[in-house]
């Protein structure tokens, strides 16, 4: 981070020249408790210091500095301190088809946490390179990132059996799940969607959370907050984010996207505009 510590969490956005959809985050957090959320990108990070704990894939992690945090695109997941004093981070958010394109295929990190300190070290030059040096060329940093994402995933990465995904959840979860997808605007009673899952209320609650590690709610609040991000990263308003995604209004989506992803909308939505470096203010700021 720039400038002088502070106990407050801090988070900056900034988009990687020539890759536009690569976006680099440099954050410290000492009390942010991540809700569980997804991103549509995969997310590869450096612990530069303290521990984060990360609730993933049913199994909770925790990995310290100098260590990777490698979580796949679309599944849901938490964190948060696992220390009194929090932990720092690089990240860098790689669209599922750029780093698909880089593989050949999809890929899947069989391992959410890993130390590989050699990659680490590398990891951290480049996203210090990418962030740090506004001079660098499109080209180059292209380059760099190309090279960094394909040792990551030489090590890292698995094109063997996949870990279980949501086709192979049970039919009426996908059903629900899509059912709430096709109307993010409306918040459906329980009662309506297990008439519609064909299941008891309690039953379906139950195999919802089970299934995804979350509540149909939740769930659903997921997928407002993804498709209010995708807006702001397209440059549109906060109120239009907002109204779009199926919030009351601009302060309900700004306690939601503050508590996800540590970040205002406001600013978030000025780091998709312009593509600059975004330092934001500290998380509990509008």
């Amino acid at each position: 981070m720039k400038g002088e510590r502070s106990a407050a969490d801090r988070v900056r956005h900034r988009y990687a020249p020539g890759a536009s959809d690569v976006r680099l985050v440099t954050a410290s957090f000492r009390t942010h408790h991540f809700v569980p959320h997804a991103h549509s990108e995969y997310a590869i990070a450096v612990i530069g210091r303290g521990v984060e704990a990360v609730r993933y894939r049913g199994a909770d992690e925790r990995v310290g500095a100098g260590g990777l945090l490698l979580l796949d695109a679309e599944v849901i997941h938490a964190g948060r301190p696992a220390v009194p004093q929090g932990w720092d981070y690089r990240v860098f958010y790689v669209p599922a088809d750029l780093l698909a394109e880089i593989a050949g295929r999809r890929p899947t990190f069989p391992a959410a946490t890993v130390q590989d300190p050699e990659l680490a070290a590398r990891l951290t030059r480049t996203h210090q390179s990418l962030e740090d040096e506004p001079g660098t060329s499109p080209l180059s940093a292209y380059e760099q990132l190309h090279h960094v994402l394909t040792l990551v995933l030489e090590r890292h990465a698995t094109r063997g059996r996949a870990l279980p995904s949501e086709t192979s959840w049970p039919a009426e979860i996908r059903r629900v799940q899509a059912y709430l997808a096709a109307d993010i605007g409306r918040t459906p009673s329980l009662a309506e969607l297990a008439e519609f899952a064909g299941m008891p209320r309690f039953t379906l609650l139950r195999a919802f959370r089970a299934v995804t590690t979350v509540t149909p709610h939740g769930y659903l609040l997921a997928l407002r907050l993804r498709h209010a991000q995708q807006l702001l990263t397209a440059g549109h308003s906060v109120a239009r984010a907002a109204a779009d995604s199926g919030f009351y209004d601009q302060a309900h989506l700004h306690r939601h996207f503050r508590r996800t992803f540590a970040a205002a909308p406001g600013r978030f939505a000025r780091a998709g505009r312009t593509r600059n470096d975004v330092q934001a203010r500290p998380a509990d700021e509008p």
